[in-house]
C-alpha cells in the first residue's frame, strides 16, 4: 500500500492546504472520483463546514451517497 502524501487524505477523498504565502486561503476536503463517464468532484470547506471534523464528515457522507447512486467502476485492462 502506497503512503498518502498528506496523512489526512483517504480514498477518494484529498485534504487541500494551501501555503500560509499563498494569496487565498483554501482549507478543506475535496472529493473526487469517476464512475463510468461521469466525474464527481465536491469541496468541503473547514470554513464552511465549522471545521476540520465536520468537513470530513460531510465529505465521507457526500462520497458515500455518490458511490451508491453511480454504477460500479468498470476496470479495463490492456493484454
Amino acid at each position: 500500500m502506497r503512503r498518502r502524501p498528506n496523512p489526512d487524505s483517504e480514498a477518494n477523498i484529498r485534504r487541500i492546504d494551501t501555503k500560509s504565502r499563498a494569496k487565498k486561503q483554501t482549507h478543506g476536503f475535496q472529493v473526487h472520483f469517476l464512475r463510468g463517464t461521469k466525474v464527481v468532484t465536491k469541496m468541503f470547506s473547514d470554513s464552511i463546514y465549522g471545521g476540520k471534523k465536520a468537513a470530513r464528515r460531510a465529505a465521507r457522507e457526500f462520497r458515500r451517497a455518490a458511490m451508491r447512486r453511480l454504477p460500479k467502476r468498470k476496470f479495463v485492462g490492456f493484454r
